[in-house]
């Protein structure tokens, strides 16, 4: 595959992503109540040893992430949230797929992924397509 399409780099970021929305949803909650959303986010995504430090990070370089007011979304209007912004994201792939742009539709698929809307196996499958299409027709 092509370095557009470098498999494990794409992983990594999506699950960085879905990290990312973790902290969103879930941060800045707990971290008014405990002190300590890095710990919870953590938690809540199932992280790595290296994925904590990344989190304990990620919130030292960036301490919005823990001192947003938050949005007042109970875990239904999340969900909705979540799906509204996969389906644009997948729309939005399927769109660039359309006019050629391998690169933006990969990226849109992998947002696609991390906000849920696309499952791994349909990622994969999607994702294999996207670039061998692009092979193809370039």
């Amino acid at each position: 595959m092509s370095e557009v399409d470098d498999r494990e780099r794409r992983l990594a970021l999506i699950r960085q992503r879905e990290i990312l929305l973790a902290f969103e949803e879930y941060g800045p909650g707990f971290h008014r109540v405990t002190g300590d959303g890095c710990r919870y986010v953590a938690q809540i995504v199932n992280a790595t040893p290296a994925e904590w430090e990344w989190i304990y990070t990620h919130a030292r370089t960036h301490p919005e992430v823990l001192a947003q007011a938050g949005s007042g979304r109970n875990p239904v209007q999340w969900r909705q949230l979540r799906r509204e912004q996969g389906e644009v994201a997948f729309r939005a792939a399927d769109a660039a797929v359309t006019a050629g742009d391998t690169a933006a539709a990969l990226d849109l698929l992998d947002e696609a992924r991390a906000l849920g809307t696309v499952g791994p196996e349909q990622w994969e499958r999607l994702r294999l397509a996207v670039a061998t299409a692009a092979g193809a027709g370039g």
